[in-house]
């Protein structure tokens, strides 16, 4: 799969990143002067703007190799938000984009640790451990980091799994951010995120999050898409560098998605 490159480092980019949205509305202005407005999602698009300083040369020779494999802006290729969550609906998990265990109850409008309503209250009722999981068509080497808050008044323990992947943690009736970073190393192009239950567990989950990096940051809420973007493209079909030292180099990149 043609995708933008990791860093040596195992983060996703350099900062600063600039992301910009860009939302279009459309105005029809009736015969009597009356306008009708609506938005125009098909106009829709992100943007993105990495500012890689001080990259080395295998890093600068990876992101030039998929510029040529893309002809510049021509062809498109998998993009890891580095600023967002790459999972969907990262708080509803009985959503389309998780598959349950078949005997995991979810139960939402539990308190959360902001002071809201949106956890959820997650049950396995059956004799053997089930999961809560998403799979993303992800590349299965890079670096990942999955966190989750977390809480269980009778004790339960709670496994974050990616791919083969797991580790697990024991929870108390206090809510804690856990969170699990590994790096599968195989050829896969796809990655299955997730919390197991143990047979008879009851854990309170909110915020689920992955992230391609090598440890958690703040957390971003998501809805229907997450941080996966499958069909971004450069911006621009000319890419610049600047080498300031022999292992050393800076350039700025635009990368843009109007399909997602």
């Amino acid at each position: 799969m043609l995708v933008f490159p990791q860093l040596i480092t195992g983060a996703s980019a350099l900062y600063p990143v600039k992301r910009t949205s860009i939302q279009r509305t459309v105005v029809n202005t009736l015969g009597d002067g009356s306008t009708v407005i609506f938005a125009d999602p098909d106009a829709a698009a992100n943007q993105w703007e990495l500012h890689a300083s001080g990259i080395t040369l295998d890093e600068w020779n990876a992101i030039q190799a998929l510029f040529v494999a893309t002809s510049g802006m021509w062809q498109t290729f998998t993009f890891l938000d580095p600023t967002g969550n790459l999972l969907a609906q990262s708080e509803d998990f009985s959503a389309t984009a998780w598959t349950n265990g078949a005997l995991i109850q979810l139960t939402p409008g539990v308190t959360d640790p902001f002071g809201t309503t949106r956890a959820t209250a997650a049950v396995n009722a059956g004799e053997a451990s089930e999961g809560i999981t998403q799979t993303l068509a992800v590349p299965a080497n890079f670096h990942y980091c999955l966190s989750v808050w977390a809480q269980s008044a009778g004790g339960s323990s709670v496994t974050l799994t990616m791919g083969g992947a797991q580790q697990t943690f024991a929870l108390g009736p206090g809510w804690s951010r856990i969170s699990f970073s590994t790096n599968l190393g195989t050829t896969a192009t796809s990655v299955t995120f997730g919390a197991q239950l143990a047979a008879g567990a009851s854990v309170n989950l909110f915020g689920m999050q992955a992230e391609a990096q090598l440890a958690a940051s703040d957390y971003k809420m998501t809805t229907t898409r997450g941080g996966v973007f499958l069909k971004a493209r450069f911006g621009t079909d000319q890419l610049t560098v600047t080498a300031q030292g022999t292992d050393v180099f800076d350039a700025v990149i635009a990368i843009v998605d109007t399909e997602g």
